[in-house]
């Protein structure tokens, strides 16, 4: 849910107010027509301009549109959640502990991914800055953190990482809805662009290369031209079709949480979901400065294919494993007893008696 490169809730730039357009992408966001080839701008003053608002409030504290729908994604993952523990006979409260461990573990593991993996250079100041944040950072330190505290609490690790699968897909995309409404640079390639390499790549080693370069571009390409990143090139919206694939998951996930009888399998299938349609994205994301490691891949590329690799582990292994008894379809035979109402317990004077003993 975190963007790969350029602001953070608190911004920077220019603090640009509302966009241009109606529609939530703006005017003519579907309507931009044929554009002739070299064009780097809309051919009219309005046309296929998305419609951005950087800021909620600007005066007297920034507060950012992208900070604003993170704290939609965790609500929403608290309360559903929440929901999702009490039909597995879980505490609640578990659910509060899992998104505070989730906004610390990425908002740091964000910052530190890309301050070691993406920025020219990096001093202790940027660690607290409102920019550059890296997505797969946050992912990697939080699900560290979860887990870490599930094993730590002795709750059933599998059936858990079960229940939050859903969240990470909505929590990631209300993040990249935050991306598309501040403008913040995590654009697409040029429409034209993307036209041309597609077709040049299919067509170009047959033909003269004229012959595979088109005169339109797709319907849905957008400028940012008020965006904190501003552009008034026409782009493919990655964030729009981000927000829409992983709101897409986590339905998915979320229709077949019931039906599934192996502990595990669910959270596998998100990490094969969301590997693959992040791996598919990359390829027509601008790189921003981002490093290419080998074969045309960056960082995301690598991590997303990490993800396949450990969804298709988790699967096999909840498989082989087979179903624990007391936790078939991930519901618990026996409740999990409210956690602060344990530790009570354990450390009542009759418990630390028995302990001595």
């Amino acid at each position: 849910m975190f963007r790969d490169h350029g602001a953070g809730t608190s911004g920077y730039g220019h603090g640009y107010g509302y966009g241009y357009g109606h529609g939530p992408f703006g005017q003519g966001a579907g309507l931009t027509g044929p554009r002739r080839r070299g064009d780097s701008a809309p051919r009219t003053p309005h046309e296929g301009r998305a419609t951005v608002w950087p800021y909620v409030i600007e005066s007297p504290l920034k507060i950012g549109t992208y900070g604003v729908m993170m704290a939609c994604g965790f609500m929403t993952a608290l309360w559903l959640l929440t929901r999702d523990l009490r039909r597995r006979n879980i505490d609640p409260k578990v659910a509060e502990t899992t998104v505070f461990l989730g906004i610390i573990g990425g908002v740091i593991g964000a910052k530190l991914a890309y301050m070691f993996t993406e920025a020219e250079t990096a001093t202790f100041k940027d660690f607290f800055s409102g920019s550059g944040l890296t997505w797969h950072g946050g992912l990697i330190l939080a699900a560290a953190l979860i887990i870490g505290w599930y094993a730590w609490k002795k709750l059933p690790v599998l059936v858990m990482v079960d229940a939050t699968a859903p969240m990470l897909a909505s929590g990631y995309a209300f993040g990249r809805i935050g991306c598309q409404e501040s403008g913040d640079g995590d654009y697409g390639l040029s429409c034209g662009n993307l036209v041309d390499r597609a077709n040049c790549w299919l067509l170009g080693q047959y033909n003269p290369i004229e012959f595979c370069r088109m005169e339109g571009i797709p319907s849905f390409c957008m400028s940012y031209p008020r965006g904190i990143v501003p552009t008034d090139e026409l782009v493919h919206p990655t964030p729009v079709y981000e927000a829409l694939d992983n709101f897409a998951l986590f339905g998915v996930l979320w229709a077949v949480r019931k039906r599934i009888r192996h502990p595990g399998v669910l959270f596998g299938m998100y990490l094969i979901g969301s590997g693959i349609l992040r791996f598919a994205i990359e390829f027509i994301r601008q790189d921003e400065g981002r490093p290419y490691r080998f074969w045309g891949l960056r960082d995301a590329h690598l991590v997303a294919l990490g993800q396949i690799v450990l969804g298709i582990g988790f699967w096999a292994y909840a498989l082989i494993r087979g179903v624990p008894k007391g936790q078939e379809y991930g519901v618990l035979a026996e409740p999990v007893p409210a956690l602060a109402a344990a530790a009570a317990a354990s450390d009542a004077p009759g418990a630390r008696k028995k302990r001595k003993r």
